[in-house]
């Protein structure tokens, strides 16, 4: 795992010689933009050319912009006026710089990284989408990894039909914008690598149609902007209806590299590593840390039993704060449900994935999948009439065609489970701190949230989460789970440092003391 740093972009052929045949180089470029021509030679020149050349259709400037490079390793571009800030919240890149540490982070000690730690083994709780990207990224790149899952894999979250991968992002530069389209390129690129297209996803594209006023403002504003963009563009109804094959009510913005994906199909081609080791059906029964390792207590159908690994991570979705550590922790639930159905024999069906206020998907193992609904603090995952009903209702009113030539005369088909999200709705991603210690050392933010405070952050050794990715999983998680394995190994951070704070676990217990609330400290049960 060697990294290595250029500032500018260098000769592809030189490149390809200097890291030969290194599966899990880490290429870090430091440049404003992409050169305005890129050429190669030899043949592995130009292989780096062309996954460069795909890699600069999901740029949009973002400030540290990062994509999969062979098998186990990935290629940064991160602008110059942030790459000193980046380099210091990063534990296993050499700094040589000697600019003070970003102020914002030295008077928010619990938004840094710990120390690294020596990893023997790890266990990641939770075998949907961030579970198996988790332990994907870190098996692929030497350790072993056993993933435990509770009920089978992808059941919850990730079990839908088919879901959608794309970028529904503002036109403006909020942090969730950054993420999502950080995560579009990246999970494009390693679903791709995972699985040819037609094994478990659709390579199709999605139009998103203006289905209101708000909706065609937003899209026109990031078409002006971005005239050039290949990720994107906006096209009339006449278009729209050309590319979906079917009449469309509405105007749009094609994403041509937006996909179906069968949720189960990736997360299983993962999991496959043999590096990684699943338990299905196996409860956990307590967390504690004992001595230097932690220790994870199970109970499957057969046996009760322990498992001890260096590092843990969950990634249990909605099920994730009824464990220790993060017992406690506000994390929201929000119920959701889509409905699958066939299409009607002698109807034409889309050649794309079509979103408005809800999406629906082309064909896939003879089912369209549509939906789906949204009900915060619901926690039931049956299948109900009621849903089913929602989304038939949401169809008929935007996609009248299409709901009009599914069948709709069969029993309750589809899947239900319980979405996990934070206040602020974006991931919840990285180290995590002692709860109880903070609550402790960072009183005076009850009293005053913006106190200066330098003690430092009380960490959990080993201790990481990779949760609350709400309905954007299949975006946001591998590459959440890229950043989580580059904090466990010392390696390049894929975000930004603007991204690493606003993902940071820690913000949650530290948002209970500055918002008053109370909380019941988890303990351990050992």
């Amino acid at each position: 795992m060697s990294v290595y740093t250029f500032h500018g972009w260098p000769k592809p052929d030189e490149l390809a010689e200097k890291i030969g045949s290194d599966e899990q180089a880490e290429i870090i470029i430091i440049a404003q933009d992409w050169p305005e021509s890129l050429t190669a030679q030899s043949p592995a020149g130009q292989i780096i050319v062309q996954l460069w050349l795909e890699a600069k259709i999901f740029w949009l400037h973002q400030p540290v912009f990062s994509y999969p490079f062979r098998y186990a390793g990935k290629f940064i571009l991160i602008q110059p006026h942030v790459y000193e800030q980046w380099v210091q919240f990063n534990p296993g890149i050499v700094c040589t710089s000697t600019t003070p540490v970003y102020s914002e982070f030295r008077y928010k000690p619990w938004l840094t990284l710990p120390d690294l730690l020596p990893v023997k083994s790890v266990v990641v709780i939770g075998a949907g989408i961030a579970g198996a990207a988790t332990a994907f990224a870190l098996a692929k790149r030497g350790i072993a990894v056993t993933v435990i899952e509770q009920h089978t894999i992808a059941s919850a979250a990730s079990g839908n039909h088919l879901g959608l991968l794309y970028a529904k992002i503002s036109a403006h530069a909020t942090v969730q914008t950054e993420l999502l389209l950080a995560g579009y390129g990246y999970s494009r690129a390693l679903l791709s690598n995972c699985l040819p297209s037609g094994q478990g996803w659709l390579d199709c594209g999605v139009i998103h149609l203006n289905y209101n006023s708000k909706e065609q403002q937003r899209n026109m504003l990031l078409a002006n902007q971005n005239p050039q963009s290949k990720l994107f563009h906006a096209v009339t109804q006449e278009e729209a209806s050309q590319i979906a094959g079917i009449d469309l009510p509405h105007s749009g913005l094609w994403w041509p590299y937006g996909a179906a994906i069968n949720p189960l199909s990736w997360i299983q081609n993962m999991l496959r590593h043999p590096l990684i080791q699943v338990l299905t059906t196996t409860k956990v029964n307590a967390i504690c840390r004992q001595k230097d390792l932690w220790q994870i207590d199970c109970q499957n159908q057969l046996e009760v039993f322990s498992l001890n690994a260096s590092h843990i991570v969950i990634c249990a979705g909605a099920e994730s704060n009824f464990l220790y550590p993060v017992a406690g922790w506000p994390l929201h639930k929000i119920r959701g449900q889509t409905t699958t159905a066939s299409i009607k024999q002698e109807a034409v069906q889309p050649h794309c994935a079509l979103s408005a206020n809800s999406y629906i998907t082309p064909q896939w193992r003879d089912k369209l999948c549509f939906g789906a609904t949204f009900h915060p603090n619901q926690t039931n995952d049956d299948l109900t009439s009621e849903d089913e009903k929602e989304n038939w209702q949401q169809l008929r009113q935007w996609m009248p065609y299409l709901a009009a030539n599914l069948d709709s005369d069969i029993p309750l088909q589809g899947h239900a489970a319980i979405r996990c999200d934070a206040y602020d709705h974006l991931p919840v991603v990285g180290p995590i701190g002692d709860t109880s210690a903070m609550f402790k050392y960072y009183a005076q933010l009850r009293m005053d949230k913006n106190y200066p405070l330098t003690q430092p952050c009380p960490w959990l050794p080993g201790a990481f989460i990779n949760t609350a990715h709400g309905s954007r999983g299949l975006i946001t998680a591998p590459l959440c789970a890229e950043a989580i394995a580059a904090s466990i190994l010392g390696l390049p951070s894929p975000l930004s440092v603007r991204l690493q704070q606003a993902l940071h676990p820690n913000r949650l217990p530290i948002r209970m003391l500055t918002h008053h609330q109370s909380f019941t400290f988890a303990a351990q049960t050992k």
